[in-house]
C-alpha cells in the first residue's frame, strides 16, 4: 500500500541518524558532546562549548602537607561546520512505499554526511597529534610498526588500553593483514571483512576509512639544528636550514638530538625516562629566514612540575630530525583513544515554515534537523537534512600516528 512517508519528517531524521551512525568510522569511535549549552534557542556555526580535561598531579612524599595547586585545563570547542543534504520531489513521487523511500533518498543522504563528518575530523585532527610511527612514503606492513604506536601510548602517555581504535585505509589494512597471514588460519577471528579484527597488534579495535587523510611535508634540507641550549616552551629557535629554501608545513613531525643530545619523553605518572625520543609536531607552518626558523611545537618543552614532557632541555646543536624525506606524500592512519579527540554537535534553529523535527542522539553526539516545505506552484516539495558540529583534539599524546 502506497504511504505518503515524506510527510513525517521526524521518521526521515530518525532513518537518517541511524543509517549515519553506523556508517561513521571515525566520528563513532571519539568522544561526542552534544551540549546542552545551545538547547534553549539552537545554535548556529561559530559557537563554543568548553570541554575540561582531568587534573594531573605529581606525588609527594612525607608527613607534611604538600599542596599542589589545581591548574584547570578547559579545551574549547567550536562549531565550525554546517553540513546539509538537500533533495526535491513531486507529490507522485511521495507515493513511493517506504522501502523505496530508503533506498533512493534516506540512506543516500546519511552515508553522504556520515562520510562528510568522517572527512573532516580525520583531515584535520591528525595535525595536533606528535606521535608517529612508520616511514612517511612507505605503507607499513610490519607488525612491529603498529606495536611501536601502541608503545608510545601505553610508555610514554599512560593511556588506558581500553577504548584504542585504530583506522587506516584500505591500503594500509590489506598491507597488514596479507602480512599475517601465514600466522592464523582464515577461520580464525582475528580477521573480520579481510582486515584486521579487535584485539590485534595491541589494538582494540581496527576501522577501514577511504578518508583516512595524506599529508605533505615541507620542503627542505641543509643541516637544522637547535640554536641555543635550554630552550623551554612552545617554539624551537633554529638554524642551519638552506638559506631561502627550507619550509616546514604544519603536521611535519621532528624529534631532536640523537644519542647522548637525544631529548626523550618522560611517562606521565612516573615522570621518568620513557626511553623514547619525544617526537614534536609543527603547529604553524613556516619558511626560513636566511637559513633560521623558530617553530612554534606541540607538545612544550616542559622540563619540570606536573606537565613535564622532556627528560631536559634541547643541547645547543642537537640536529633536528624530519620524520618524513622533503616534499613526501604520506597517508595519516589515526591511532587513538576515544578521549583523545572530541567532536561536538548542536541543536540548529527551527525554521518558522513549513514542517521541521529535531532529531538528537546523546549517544553518538549528533543532532539532526530535517526541514520539508512545500510549492504550490510546481507541486514540488524542497527538503534538507542539516547537521552542525566541531572537531577538537583534547588529549593529543592519546594518539598516534601511522605514517604510510
Amino acid at each position: 500500500m502506497a504511504n505518503n512517508y515524506f510527510q513525517q519528517p521526524l521518521w526521515i531524521g530518525r532513518e537518517v541518524l541511524r543509517v549515519a551512525e553506523n556508517e561513521t568510522r571515525f566520528v563513532r569511535n571519539i568522544d561526542k558532546k552534544l551540549s546542552d549549552d545551545f538547547l534553549v534557542s539552537g545554535t548556529k556555526v561559530g559557537g563554543t562549548v568548553g570541554v575540561r580535561l582531568p587534573q594531573r598531579f605529581v606525588t609527594k612524599k612525607g608527613q607534611a602537607l604538600q599542596e599542589q595547586g589545581i591548574n584547570d585545563q578547559v579545551v574549547y570547542v567550536t562549531i565550525t561546520d554546517q553540513a546539509q543534504v538537500a533533495w526535491g520531489w513531486s507529490s507522485m513521487q511521495a507515493t513511493l512505499d517506504v522501502q523505496d523511500t530508503r533506498e533512493r533518498y534516506v540512506r543516500p543522504a546519511a552515508v553522504q554526511i556520515a562520510n562528510t563528518m568522517d572527512k573532516d575530523g580525520l583531515a584535520r585532527l591528525y595535525q595536533d597529534v606528535y606521535f608517529a610511527q612508520g616511514t612517511p612514503g612507505t605503507t607499513p606492513t610490519a607488525n612491529t610498526v603498529y606495536y611501536a604506536a601502541a608503545d608510545d601510548l601505553t610508555q610514554i602517555a599512560a593511556v588506558p588500553k581500553e577504548s584504542r581504535n585504530m583506522v587506516v585505509n584500505a591500503i594500509m589494512g590489506t598491507a597488514i593483514a596479507n602480512a599475517n597471514l601465514s600466522l592464523f588460519q582464515p577461520k580464525n577471528d582475528f580477521f573480520a571483512d579481510g582486515m584486521l579484527a579487535g584485539n590485534a597488534l595491541k589494538w582494540r579495535e581496527w576501522w577501514e576509512d577511504v578518508n583516512v587523510y595524506p599529508h605533505t611535508y615541507g620542503t627542505y634540507s641543509g643541516t637544522p639544528l637547535v640554536n641555543g641550549a635550554s630552550q623551554t616552551g612552545s617554539s624551537l629557535i633554529t638554524d642551519g636550514w638552506t638559506s631561502g629554501g627550507a619550509t616546514l608545513n604544519k603536521g611535519d613531525v621532528f624529534t631532536i638530538g640523537s644519542g647522548s643530545t637525544a631529548v626523550k619523553a618522560v611517562n606521565v605518572q612516573s615522570y621518568q625516562d620513557s626511553g623514547l625520543a619525544q617526537k614534536f609536531v609543527v603547529t604553524q607552518t613556516i619558511s626560513d629566514t636566511t637559513g633560521a626558523m623558530t617553530i612554534s611545537i606541540s607538545p612544550s618543552l616542559i622540563t619540570s612540575g606536573a606537565y613535564q614532557t622532556v627528560t631536559a632541555s634541547p643541547a645547543d646543536n642537537a640536529t633536528i630530525n624530519v620524520t618524513g624525506s622533503s616534499g613526501v606524500v604520506s597517508m595519516q592512519g589515526l591511532g587513538f583513544h576515544k578521549e583523545a579527540f572530541v567532536m561536538a554537535s548542536a541543536d540548529l534553529v527551527m525554521p518558522n515554515q513549513g514542517k521541521a523535527e529535531r532529531v538528537r542522539a546523546p549517544k553518538s553526539g549528533l543532532s539532526l534537523r530535517y526541514w520539508e516545505a512545500s510549492d504550490i506552484r510546481t507541486d514540488q516539495h524542497p527538503s534538507r537534512l542539516d547537521v552542525i558540529y566541531g572537531f577538537k583534539t583534547q588529549r593529543p599524546d592519546w594518539a598516534v600516528r601511522v605514517q604510510a
